[in-house]
């Protein structure tokens, strides 16, 4: 029982590439870097697996230019960082490039599940060319209102504006 354990937990180790790094959700910036045009970043892939839905945010924080490209394990392109940002605020080492509109930056929303990304560049700015990653927490985002609730918003106005008009036509002309 316990050799079938270490040849499954050998055999799971195998299988992931050695320089492949475990993003933790919530865990702030980790630094990467590129090291030649469209290859694989030093720590790509960034694998993690993710209960919740959650933001993976790219930020360049070094030489204006640069342009990272985030795909999956089976090589799809996720996005570019040619990419705004969320609107949200980042804090920390990263912060200031990612609020800054001259650096290129990504902001990918992720279902739960488990994720395998490479980043590659271009290396505009010159390589290396290094950059920041982080997996965030994703806000909870409101829903869309029910058909129900815009009848009533809108037997509301009505209801407001008969009210106005029966006001308006009951008021006494008071001349002089």
């Amino acid at each position: 029982m316990i050799k079938a354990a270490l040849l499954a937990t050998a055999l799971a180790l195998a299988a992931v590439p050695a320089q492949a790094v475990n993003l933790v959700l919530d865990g702030g910036w980790q630094d990467d870097q590129v090291d030649a045009v469209d290859t694989a970043s030093v720590n790509s892939p960034w694998m993690f697996t993710i209960g919740v839905d959650a933001l993976f945010r790219v930020t360049d924080a070094f030489n204006t230019g640069d342009v990272y490209t985030v795909t999956n394990a089976s090589s799809t392109i996720l996005a570019s960082t040619t990419f705004s940002t969320d609107g949200s605020a980042v804090p920390d080492y990263f912060g200031t490039s990612w609020s800054d509109l001259s650096y290129s930056r990504l902001s990918l929303f992720l279902a739960p599940g488990t994720y395998a990304l490479s980043i590659t560049g271009n290396c505009a700015g010159g390589c290396p060319a290094g950059f920041g990653v982080r997996l965030d927490t994703a806000p909870a985002v409101g829903g869309v209102p029910e058909p129900a609730a815009w009848a009533m918003l809108i037997a509301g106005f009505g209801l407001v504006g008969a009210t106005m008009r029966r006001r308006s036509a009951a008021a006494p002309v008071v001349s002089a």
